[in-house]
């Protein structure tokens, strides 16, 4: 794995970067609202990581946006899901995660309907995968804190919560700290199914293999 350190590193940068083009939407209130920002977010990382190439890796990214029918209605057990698919020689990983998205203010406390809201959207999730996590959207950043750490604590600061950054995340994603092998797929073209499957508003798929 250490082989393929500087490249999951690299990419991890890639996305962090992409992340922090989205966050200028918010910074300028053109988004004011969590599905939106998320689809920006997911738009820019798509954007960034398709056909990227560095160290004889290239990427593909496909994002999937829930444009659905009476989607309002639908039931979700998450925000969003991003899988990763890394074919290299000695090195196949196929993993995912659950996310929910919050929008928060600088150092804003959550009142205690909101709290026990996002505890119950931590424990839907849970029940569907281990791997789920809580994306906290502000102005001064996004961080993200996994679910089972909001699902066991009583109300708090969100800020006051221990939590990686974009890039570290990703990081430890596209290496083997973080990823539920159930949430994935070797094809990915079927993002639907597994959104359909998870019941999530909006996916990201990366895949990652040798440039030949």
């Amino acid at each position: 794995m250490l082989k393929y350190y500087g490249i999951v590193r690299d990419a991890a940068s890639v996305v962090e970067a992409a992340a922090n083009r989205a966050l200028e939407a918010l910074r300028d209130g053109r988004v004011e609202q969590e599905p939106q920002f998320t689809d920006r977010l997911l738009g820019r990382v798509e954007e960034s990581m398709e056909g990227y190439e560095h160290k004889g890796v290239s990427w593909r990214a496909k994002t999937l946006t829930d444009r659905g029918r009476n989607s309002q209605e639908k039931s979700y057990g998450a925000d969003f899901f991003g899988v990763v698919n890394i074919k290299l020689p000695g090195l196949s990983i196929s993993k995912g995660f659950l996310a929910q998205a919050k929008l928060i203010g600088p150092g804003e406390a959550m009142g205690t309907r909101d709290y026990e809201r996002m505890q119950g959207q931590c424990e839907d999730m849970l029940r569907l995968s281990p791997d789920s996590f809580v994306f906290l959207y502000a102005e001064s950043g996004i961080r993200i804190v996994p679910a089972i750490t909001i699902a066991s604590c009583d109300r708090i600061n969100p800020h006051e919560l221990y939590t990686r950054s974009v890039g570290r995340f990703f990081e430890e994603h596209f290496s083997c700290f973080i990823g539920d092998r159930s949430i994935s797929t070797l094809n990915i073209e079927v993002l639907e199914q597994i959104a359909i499957e998870y019941r999530t508003r909006s996916g990201l798929a990366l895949l990652a293999k040798e440039t030949h």
